[in-house]
């Protein structure tokens, strides 16, 4: 079945035009009004980036049902910072278990799971400063410069950054402190001060 959906709502759409096509004229028509596409479904099964890429230059017509679901961007983001809270509570973990098995000698064990909370970490990072990005200038009150918000990145960015010159001497007592008390206690800042301070402007 040939068919284009936007929120349930059918379009009429000329079924020749290329589907990367389509999409880059969507997500600008959606930046007028600050969304942004949410999901994507090709004949009933949701796509990811790279999935996407691969039907870009394949025509309407030849791809079948299209559903697309949008969301605004400010209620995303706001919903990022919630799930960033939940994930930072499974990285203070990952960082004291990481640590303990330093604290163990336990090196291969413990440089399996560094690189895993080193993407974590980024992958956290990416979360919050995207939040952060989408809701600069869109609310009043309460601003992103706000000294609990800072001060709670710069702890978090130092103590990422001292992990890699750690790790590269291979120093496990450095890796085990850093990881067991420095890293958690600043997330922790992060998820009870930094945080906060933009979801207040949910009701700003």
């Amino acid at each position: 079945m040939n068919e284009l959906r936007l929120n349930g709502i059918k379009l009429e759409k000329d079924r020749k035009t290329l589907f990367g096509e389509f999409i880059r004229s969507l997500n600008k028509d959606l930046s007028k009004n600050s969304q942004v596409v949410s999901i994507i479904r090709i004949n009933g099964e949701a796509i990811d980036e790279s999935k996407e890429n691969e039907f870009s230059m394949l025509s309407l017509e030849q791809i079948g049902k299209i559903e697309i679901t949008t969301s605004d961007q400010i209620e995303l983001a706001f919903d990022a910072l919630q799930s960033a809270k939940l994930y930072i509570k499974k990285l203070i973990k990952h960082c004291k278990n990481t640590g303990s098995l330093y604290k163990e000698q336990k090196h291969k064990e413990a440089d399996i799971q560094f690189i895993d909370l080193v993407d974590g970490l980024h992958n956290l990072v990416n979360l919050i400063l995207s939040a952060q990005s989408v809701l600069r200038g869109k609310t009043k009150g309460i601003h992103l410069n706000d000294s609990s918000l800072r001060i709670a990145q710069v702890r978090l960015l130092s103590a990422i950054e001292e992990l890699l010159p750690a790790k590269k001497k291979n120093d496990a007592v450095l890796l085990a402190d850093i990881l067991c008390i420095e890293l958690p206690e600043s997330l922790q800042e992060m998820a009870d001060f930094g945080i906060p301070v933009m979801q207040r402007m949910r009701t700003s």
